[in-house]
Parts: structure tokens; sequence; C-alpha cells
């Protein structure tokens, strides 16, 4: 396909315009489940979940969103709208571990014994220490002293609801065989290190957590520290989906579409981009710092208007640029 084409107009318009889409069967016992965030501070307003049901009645989640008492009522009240409850959930498979999609994973295991499926990678993000890294990594990116504080927030946030053992760990190649509902697992870092994307290839369905969205470009390197650069291991990931093009994209935020490769030639080309821009501003500074170089970029809210999750991501991403240039000693620390 040469462009990217909505597949629900009601679900598209919702997604723009401030709305919550209402849940919609995809396919023959495919649902989507829009799951809200509960702050209405956040830049998104609800995860896309996925509830697949096998031919025995037994029920598996995809990314089950945000845990909070109102989604799980959500949950309890779409199962019985369906003729089934939430004894009937066998499995939980999260895309990464990001709390608005494994958040209410440990809960649906608590309260009906489901199996929670993760890549490997993703458990041993988990597993890993996070919080003493935002001193230094505000220092290397020359964080003003009067924002560290709404920055420091974002790790204890983005990690404090993410701690879990799954009972299943999976690997890119793999098959997850749920009754008669066979899902390929692709893996897909960049976002995190650990996440993946689903393909029912009977259906012609790809569930691409945040790996591949339909307007917003995903944030890279959101899971911790990894071995590699994350923007290349996202443009190598973009190679790994592209070819599906026949799918129907389910992501984990916004809207279903069609039309996968183009969305990721945008997203490549996007960052082809951002590098270009980058050196530009490394060419024109002497010795700036991270947050100089992203202060100097066009962001499509306006760099002053750039807070929380959504300045986390840009500094970490300006970051990546410059490593990928392989030109970080050029770049200056706070004092």
């Amino acid at each position: 396909m040469t462009a990217e084409q909505v597949v629900d107009a009601a679900e598209h318009d919702a997604a723009l315009h401030g709305g919550v889409p209402e849940p919609t069967e995809i396919a023959h016992g495919v649902w989507t489940l829009p799951m809200e965030f509960p702050s209405k501070g956040q830049p998104l307003r609800y995860t896309l979940s996925y509830v697949l049901t096998d031919a025995a009645g037994g029920v598996h989640l995809i990314d089950p969103g945000v845990d909070t008492d109102s989604n799980w009522k959500r949950l309890e009240a779409h199962l019985a709208a369906r003729g089934r409850s939430s004894a009937d959930i066998r499995s939980v498979i999260v895309t990464h571990l990001h709390f608005d999609h494994l958040g209410m994973g440990a809960r649906v295991r608590a309260m009906t014994g489901a199996e929670v499926v993760l890549h490997r990678l993703e458990q041993a993000a988990i597993d890993g220490e996070f919080g003493g890294e935002d001193r230094e990594r505000f220092d290397r990116w020359g964080v003003p002293h009067e924002r560290r504080d709404e920055l420091a927030r974002i790790t204890a946030e983005r990690f404090s609801k993410a701690q879990i053992t799954a009972d299943r760990l999976v690997e890119g190649g793999g098959r997850l065989v749920l009754g008669d509902i066979e899902l390929d697992v692709i893996w897909t870092p960049g976002h995190t290190y650990g996440s993946i994307c689903l393909r029912d290839a009977e259906r012609k369905l790809l569930f691409t957590g945040d790996h591949v969205l339909p307007v917003l470009n995903p944030g890279l390197g959101l899971g911790g520290p990894t071995p590699s650069n994350p923007i290349s291991d996202y443009l190598d990931a973009l190679d790994r989906v592209a070819g599906f093009d026949d799918h129907q994209v389910c992501p984990g935020h916004g809207y279903r579409f069609f039309g996968l490769r183009a969305r990721c030639d945008k997203l490549g080309a996007h960052h082809a981009r951002r590098t270009a821009e980058v050196a530009e501003v490394l060419d024109r500074l002497d010795r700036p710092s991270v947050w100089q170089v992203a202060s100097e970029l066009y962001w499509s809210l306006g760099w002053e208007n750039l807070s929380h999750y959504l300045l986390d991501s840009a500094l970490a991403q300006v970051e990546m640029h410059i490593d990928r240039l392989g030109r970080t000693a050029e770049t200056e620390r706070a004092a």
C-alpha cells in the first residue's frame, strides 16, 4: 500500500479529537478495549488493549493497560457483555514494560491465575535498577536545575508499576499458542529493548504496541540501558515488520490502520531528518549541551511546551542522535 488507510472512522476521530473510542470487534473473537489513563494531564488518554477469545472460550489479553479500579471494572463489563468473565482469562501478553501496557498484568494474574508473558529482555530490564541514573543523566544532558525535579519523577512513575516476574518468557522468532490462536513473536527493540510485536498470520493482524503508532513518533530508549543505540535498533526493527503491509495494524495508542510500509517509511524518514538537524546544530554551536541542541530543534508542540514524559523522551533521543553521529565528545556536560 502507498498510504496509510484508516480502518474505523469513529476510532480515528476519537483519537484525534480528545475522545476515547468504543470497543470494537476487529475480527471474529478479537476486540479492542480502550483503557483510560487516570490523569488528564497525560499526553495520551488511553491504551488500546486487545481481547482475544479462543475456540474453547479462553480469554487472552494483549497489553491490559494502566492498573486502576475503573479499568478493571471496564474489563469485567466488557467480558460480561460478551458472555464471559474474568475467570475465563488465561493469559496476559505484554508488548513492553511500561505501566500503560503492563500495569494491570499483576492484578489480572492475582484475580484470575492467568499467566503473564513477556520478552526475556523486558524481564531483565524490569529486574534491573533505574532510579540511580537520574543525576548522572541530567548532568550529561545539561538539564537546568529548576527542571530536574520534574524529570526525576519520570523514572519512578515509569517503573514503579512494572514490578512483576512473568510466568513465560519469549524470544523473537517464537510462537505463542493460545488454544487455537497462534501469534508469531517479533522482537522489535527501540522503544524499549525487549519490545515485541505479535502477528496473527491467519487473520492478518499485527499488534504493534508502541513500536509503530499511526500519528506519534514513538519515544526510543525508554526501557533502561541497552548495549546498542536504540535508534539504530529501531530502524532495523522497522524493517522486520514493514513487509506485513497487507496486515491490519493494531497499535497500542491511537487507531488501527492499513499501510504499514508507508508508516514505517515515514518513521524512518523522521529519524533521518532529525539526525541531519542535530548535525547542523553541532556544526553551528561550540560544545553545546544536549539540552541546548534539543532547544534548537523543531518540535511539533514547540520546545517551550515540552514537559514530563515528552521532554524526557526528547532529550534522550537527541543524545542518541548525537551518539549515532559519533559526536558525543563535542557536547558539554552541566557544571
